[in-house]
Order: structure tokens, then sequence, then C-alpha cells
């Protein structure tokens, strides 16, 4: 029982520890290969293939990898690897001193307040609630 309790702890800290370094690596797209590394594939057998389409009587367009028989057919010749382009390094942007220190961002119909505008917040319910009492008063007097 304690062994398998401490298996199962040793193998949550793991992925703890791991998953930070494993995301980094994903989101920046480094899959241990350079951009000068990489080639396309090149056109091959088995990137080449060959499908065929044809117009029935109601004159709908059919696609399929044989055409029926009696059907006038025309062949269509594809390369799945004509399309594949190397990536292109890009540069990182760097921020410049205006994009780091900006001012406190506004953001309409958002539970999150900026500590900013609590105050003024506050004053704006309490003149809500003054508003709403006298309403009440008003409403119950004879």
């Amino acid at each position: 029982m304690k062994l398998t309790a401490i298996i199962f702890m040793m193998s949550v800290l793991g992925v703890a520890f791991a998953t930070p370094y494993v995301m980094k690596r994903i989101q920046s797209g480094d899959s241990g290969v350079s951009l000068s590394q990489y080639t396309p594939p090149a056109s091959s057998a088995q990137t080449r293939q060959t499908f065929y389409k044809w117009q029935d009587a109601n004159g709908q367009w059919h696609f399929g990898n044989e055409a029926p028989e009696g059907v006038e057919a025309i062949p269509v010749n594809i390369d799945t690897a004509a399309n594949i382009l190397a990536p292109v390094a890009t540069q990182e942007e760097k921020p410049t001193d205006s994009q780091l220190i900006s001012p406190e961002p506004a953001i309409p119909d958002s539970p999150v307040v900026m500590p900013s505008q609590a105050l003024e917040l506050i004053d704006q319910a309490k003149q809500v609630k003054s508003m709403l009492e006298s309403r009440y008063s008003s409403e119950n007097e004879p």
C-alpha cells in the first residue's frame, strides 16, 4: 500500500516538473530540427496519386479512386509533396520602452477591477444605493 502511494506521488511530481519544460518546447515550436536542416519531402511514387472525376446525367460532379464502367472520366493527377514549403525563420519582435510601460487598461464589462478604479466604483455604488433608497421611500409615502 505504501509502495504504491510512493510510486503514485513520484509520478505526479515527475509530471509536475516536466510539464513546464514540455509546454515551453511546444509553444516555441522547438522540435529539435533547425530550420537549416529541414528539407521538404521530394516527389515520389508515394506522393503522386491519380483520382478521377466524372459528371452524371444530372450534371453533378463525382470524384473517386476509380471511375465507374461506361462513364467518361477525367484523370486528375495530384502530388501531395508539391506544395510543402520549408519553414521561414522569423525574428522575434522585442517590445519597445513605450510598450513595456503602458497605462492601466480599462476593461469594460469585466469582473476584474483595477486597484485605481476601486474607489470610483465604490462611489458609484453609493450613488446608486442612495438613488434606490430615495425611490423606495417616495413610493411608500401616502
